[in-house]
């Protein structure tokens, strides 16, 4: 038994000495940092998506001239970047001579000089709606900046009327007490109506009529033709004479806030007429402030003048006797009306070079209206 029990405990030794003894096996380490990462998906290249092209201010721009001597408004009608075209004739009355656009461009209004009416024309249908009855010469034309308004000055009458759009229906007249030769509103001081005064004896021949309080100012000038704001609205400039036979070079130019002279410069050389007006000559008006257009008797030509430093950049040659001019934005051209040789001329604002002239006999008014699609 104890032989057994020797025998016994020999092999259970063994057994353990021979556990301990063997290699243990250990789970292998994994290094996450060196584990191999999936590949990272590829970013797609996005597709380039070209920029909308901008949408046209209009599909065609109309324009409205007023022919003297035809007792018509002759209609041009221009798509965007292409030559204008003759698409009609608006019987008025006798000498159609200042036109004027709404600012909304629902209404062109022209004078009939020596009618003593003004016309008032649909620009889409392109008809006559009424003919408004006027004082004596009808020639300074514009219109309130709501569009709400159309102000109608005389050259033989002391007063300037008013009619409601729309219902042409004659409001209060402004009695002003002395003929007027132009009239100009700035929307930037709505309730000012600056005019200037024609056959009369009296000083101070710029007046602003506050169309609030009824008060009128007048300015201490003399010898004004036409007046006018500059493109930012922060002066007004005046060309002076008026007479065809008498060329004057001189401006006079004025503060609007406290309606007096700034300064008197001449523009040698040259006799400085009309420039565009905003409530008169059309919807549209370059968008270079620092620029301004004048036509010039003496030229004859369109002045491109920098008015800040008061001096005359360049002139485009015309006919005789330039006069009113309105703007296409989507061709960037001026449209200038010549009276003698009868012509509408197309000016490339860029090139400052005229690349269309339009037959109109005895132009004179003009005026651009945007048409839309049907």
């Amino acid at each position: 038994m104890r032989l057994i029990r020797v025998l016994a405990l020999a092999i259970i030794g063994t057994i353990v000495v021979a556990a301990c003894g063997a290699t243990v096996a250990y789970a292998p380490f994994v290094d996450d940092t060196l584990a191999a990462k999936p590949e990272a998906a590829a970013t797609p290249t996005p597709t380039p998506v070209p920029a909308p092209s901008p949408v046209p201010l209009y599909t065609k721009l109309r324009i409205f001239v007023a022919s003297e001597s035809t007792d018509q408004v002759w209609v041009l009608d221009g798509k965007p970047g292409e030559p204008y075209a003759l698409v009609g004739k608006i019987a008025v009355g006798k000498l159609p001579h200042q036109l004027g656009v709404s600012p909304d461009g629902k209404w062109v209004a022209v004078n009939n000089r020596m009618g003593n009416t003004t016309s008032v024309i649909d620009p889409v249908s392109m008809k006559e709606v009424v003919r408004l009855m006027v004082g004596k010469q009808p020639h300074g034309i514009t219109w309130s900046a709501d569009g709400k308004t159309l102000f109608v000055g005389h050259e033989h009458d002391m007063y300037i009327a008013r009619f409601e759009a729309g219902t042409w229906k004659p409001l209060p007249p402004l009695m002003v007490g002395v003929p007027q030769h132009v009239l100009t509103i700035a929307p930037s001081r709505p309730n000012e109506l600056w005019f200037t005064l024609t056959n009369t004896s009296q000083a101070n021949v710029l007046r602003v009529y506050d169309l609030e309080t009824g008060k009128i100012t007048q300015i201490k000038v003399n010898d004004v033709h036409d007046a006018y704001f500059t493109p930012d609205q922060s002066e007004v400039w005046s060309s002076s004479s008026g007479f065809l036979d008498k060329p004057s070079d001189r401006m006079v130019i004025y503060d609007p806030v406290t309606k007096t002279v700034k300064s008197e410069i001449h523009l040698l050389g040259t006799y400085p007429f009309h420039t565009e007006k905003v409530d008169q000559d059309g919807v549209f008006f370059m968008a270079d402030k620092s620029l301004m257009v004048i036509s010039d008797h003496l030229g004859p030509g369109l002045l491109w003048v920098d008015w800040k430093d008061r001096r005359v950049m360049s002139e485009t040659k015309l006919g005789q006797q330039p006069f009113h001019t309105t703007y296409d934005p989507e061709g960037d051209r001026l449209l200038t009306t010549t009276n003698v040789d009868g012509m509408v001329n197309v000016i490339d604002v860029k090139t400052r070079a005229v690349i269309q002239k339009i037959p109109v006999p005895k132009a004179h008014g003009i005026g651009a209206v945007p048409i839309a699609a049907p």
